[in-house]
């Protein structure tokens, strides 16, 4: 999802909370846990984490790129 949209893929969970069913149709799990990886700006792949509550998916996901990419995280 995250890799597909460039987002983390909270926002496509906000759109469909928010009313916006057409987001369903899209080919991406709509549910925090999701992050880009961004390095130099440009998304070069994603992290997906499920099995805790959703924003520690995220969180656990956005450490997982920190580790990969370094302390300093995206770029």
């Amino acid at each position: 999802t995250s890799a597909l949209t460039g987002k983390p893929s909270k926002a496509n969970e906000e759109m469909v909370n928010g009313g916006r069913y057409a987001a369903l149709a899209m080919p991406v799990v709509p549910l925090e846990g999701g992050e880009p990886i961004v390095v130099g700006g440009a998304v070069i792949g994603a992290v997906g984490v499920s099995g805790v509550k959703a924003s520690e998916d995220a969180q656990v996901a956005r450490a997982g790129i920190a580790a990969l990419l370094g302390a300093g995280g995206a770029a």
